[in-house]
C-alpha cells in the first residue's frame, strides 16, 4: 500500500468537498455566544473581540503580556497580525476541544520548523494563556494536546516519505486517515479537530459510491442519494431541497412553453412554486428578455444587409458595422453584442 497515495488521496477528497457545493453552509455550528481572537505584535499582545459557540463560554487569548518571551524562527512572518484560533473554556472550566483550538496550536507550530524549537512554542503559548488567567490544569491540557497533535503531524509526515507501489483506492484513504488520527490524537480530540470535515468527506463518498454503482438503475441511484442526504444537517438539506425545487420549477416552465402552453398556465405554475412577489421578478425577466432577443434579430438582420453590400470593401464594410452597433446598443449592451460579433466570427 503507498502511504504517499493514501496522503495524496486524502488531500483529493478535501479539494473534491470544496468543489461538489454538496453542503452550501455546512457550519460547524460556532455560531453564537462570546469569543476573543488574538493579535499579536512582537512581544505584545492585545485582544479583539468576535462571536463564537458553546452559550456564555470564554476564549483565552492574550492582552497586554509584556514579559519577554524566547523568539521563534518565523516570527517576522506574524509581526502585526491576528493569531489565529483560540483557546476556550465552558461555563464549567472545561477546555472546549474545537476547530479553534486545533487552528491556535497550528499558528504556533509554524512559528517552530522543528522539534529543537518545541520547548520556546510551549512556553509561548503558555505566556498567551496565562495572560488571560487560564487555570494551569487547562494550559497542561492544551499541552498535552499539543504534544499528540505533534506526533500525529509527525507520522502523517513519515507516511508521505515512505512511498511505495500505489494501490489504495480512496475510500481506503479516507479509513486509514480516519483511523491513524483516532489513534494518535484520541476520539475527543480527533472529532473535535476534524469531524465536521470528516462527516463531509463521508458523504460525498457515500454518493461517489452510489454514482459509480452501475448495478443500479436511475432510479435506485435518486432513492439511494435521497436517503444519503437526509444525513445532511437540517439547514443544509432544507436549502438543497430549495435548489433542486427552483430547477425543477424552471424545468417545468420550460417544457409547458415547449408544448404550446399559454403564458397564463406558466404564471400560475410560478404563483404556485414561488409566490406573487417572485413570479413578479420573473415576469419581468421574461418581458427583458423578449426584448433583447426582439432588438439582436433586428441587428443581424440589419448586419446581414451590410455584409451582403456590394461595391463595399473590407475597410468600409467593417466601419459600417461599427456604425451600425453604436447606433443600436450602447454601455454593457455594446460590448456583449461585440463579443458575439467576434465568437459568430471565430467560428466562421
Amino acid at each position: 500500500m503507498s502511504r504517499r497515495y493514501i496522503v495524496v488521496c486524502f488531500g483529493v477528497l478535501l479539494v473534491i468537498v470544496a468543489c461538489t457545493g454538496l453542503f452550501y453552509g455546512y457550519a460547524d455550528g460556532e455560531s453564537s455566544g462570546v469569543a476573543r481572537t488574538t493579535s499579536v505584535n512582537q512581544n505584545s499582545f492585545t485582544t479583539s473581540y468576535a462571536q463564537h459557540s458553546e452559550g456564555a463560554a470564554s476564549v483565552i487569548a492574550p492582552s497586554n503580556l509584556k514579559q519577554e518571551l524566547p523568539a521563534l524562527p518565523r516570527d517576522e512572518h506574524v509581526a502585526d497580525i491576528e493569531i489565529d484560533g483560540a483557546v476556550r473554556v465552558d461555563m464549567n472550566g472545561n477546555l472546549v476541544i474545537d476547530r479553534q483550538l486545533r487552528r491556535f496550536l497550528d499558528f504556533f507550530i509554524g512559528l517552530a520548523p522543528d522539534r529543537q524549537y518545541e520547548l520556546a512554542m510551549k512556553r509561548r503559548m503558555q505566556a498567551v494563556m496565562s495572560a488571560e488567567g487560564v487555570p494551569e490544569s487547562v494550559q497542561q491540557e492544551v499541552i498535552d494536546i499539543l504534544d499528540r497533535y505533534l506526533a500525529y503531524r509527525e507520522a502523517s509526515e513519515q507516511m508521505e516519505l515512505h512511498a511505495g507501489t500505489p494501490s489504495v483506492d480512496i475510500f481506503e484513504a479516507f479509513g486509514v486517515v480516519y483511523r491513524m488520527r483516532r489513534e494518535y490524537l484520541g476520539s475527543d480530540v480527533a472529532e473535535g479537530f476534524y469531524g465536521v470535515e470528516e462527516r463531509r468527506l463521508r458523504l460525498a463518498l457515500d454518493r461517489q459510491r452510489v454514482m459509480a454503482d452501475d448495478s443500479l438503475s436511475e432510479a435506485e441511484k435518486s432513492r439511494a442519494l435521497a436517503q444519503i442526504d437526509q444525513n445532511l444537517p437540517e439547514h443544509v438539506r432544507k436549502t438543497k431541497e430549495t435548489s433542486m425545487a427552483v430547477v425543477s420549477t424552471v424545468q417545468r416552465v420550460q417544457e409547458l412553453r415547449e408544448s404550446g402552453a399559454s403564458e397564463t398556465e406558466v404564471r400560475a405554475l410560478r404563483l404556485e412554486q414561488y409566490g406573487a412577489e417572485a413570479t413578479a421578478r420573473l415576469e419581468e425577466v421574461d418581458r427583458e428578455r423578449r426584448q433583447w432577443q426582439k432588438r439582436l434579430s433586428d441587428y443581424r438582420r440589419r448586419k446581414q444587409a451590410v455584409m451582403q453590400s456590394e461595391g463595399l470593401a473590407p475597410q468600409d464594410r467593417s466601419e459600417a458595422l461599427r456604425l451600425l452597433r453604436e447606433s443600436m446598443f450602447e454601455g454593457h449592451e455594446l460590448r456583449r453584442i461585440r463579443a458575439l460579433d467576434k465568437m459568430a466570427e471565430s467560428a466562421g
